[in-house]
């Protein structure tokens, strides 16, 4: 199983030159089975854009998973390649959550939003619901937990996965300020890490403006937790 991050930026996709080192896309991460090349899309933040010289060649099934509705997590689908590419056979899992609105896919697509109409995608999706539970995604064995986010999320474990990417936003220090927001911060997560013996620890959606500095030091303190912590950077690749 390879494993790309293409976003890691939580919120908005806020370009600042002391944080290019970690990029600057909101989230987004392929997953790809090397035995049967099918792709899982985690999220569709700006970053899915850069999934494009990925969908080259003879057209593959991809299944693009949503946790949420979230602007920045949905902010790149209009510009997904496979949408104006015949021949690639694009499913989204949508996520039933309290303050789903099933007319979401549409409404992005409609003027004065996006030029293009859903109805004249050169290539339309299929949209899939989905709920907590055990879930078979394009053939990735997928099980799909509750969390506790504004408006309801879902988190995800694939099976054959050895590393957890968690929700770093806020530090420490800044999270009694913002309590109710739905993200934690680098130690919670460090703890986690460490409570259940996982194989490495990726932190992700950096909050905007986060400088890479800054987030050397967030992996630094991290490590004393958890020695196998890493802070997620656009382009990284991993290999399960």
């Amino acid at each position: 199983m390879r494993v790309r991050f293409r976003g890691v930026r939580g919120s908005v996709p806020w370009a600042v030159p002391d944080g290019i080192g970690h990029g600057c896309n909101t989230p987004c991460i392929e997953v790809v089975d090397d035995r049967t090349g099918a792709i899982l899309v985690l999220d569709a933040g700006s970053g899915i854009v850069g999934l494009s010289p990925l969908l080259t060649g003879e057209p593959r099934p991809v299944s693009v998973l949503l946790t949420h509705y979230h602007w920045d997590h949905l902010q790149g689908l209009p510009f997904f390649a496979t949408l104006y590419q015949p021949g690639w056979e694009t499913t989204i899992f949508s996520p039933v959550l309290t303050s789903h609105e099933r007319g979401w896919l549409d409404t992005m697509f409609k003027s004065p939003f996006f030029p293009v109409p859903y109805e004249h995608l050169p290539n339309r999706p299929q949209l899939q619901m989905v709920r907590a539970g055990e879930l078979n995604i394009g053939g990735f064995e997928v099980t799909a937990l509750p969390l506790n986010h504004p408006g309801g999320a879902l988190a995800y474990r694939v099976r054959g996965a050895a590393a957890v990417v968690l929700d770093a936003h806020f530090t420490p220090k800044e999270l009694p300020q913002h309590r109710g927001w739905g993200h934690s911060d680098w130690r919670q997560c460090a703890e986690f890490a460490a409570a259940n013996n996982v194989g490495g620890l990726w932190l992700f959606h950096h909050k905007p403006g986060r400088s890479d500095q800054e987030l050397v030091k967030i992996r630094t303190d991290a490590r004393r937790i958890f020695d196998a912590t890493e802070t997620a950077s656009e382009g990284e690749r991993l290999q399960l």
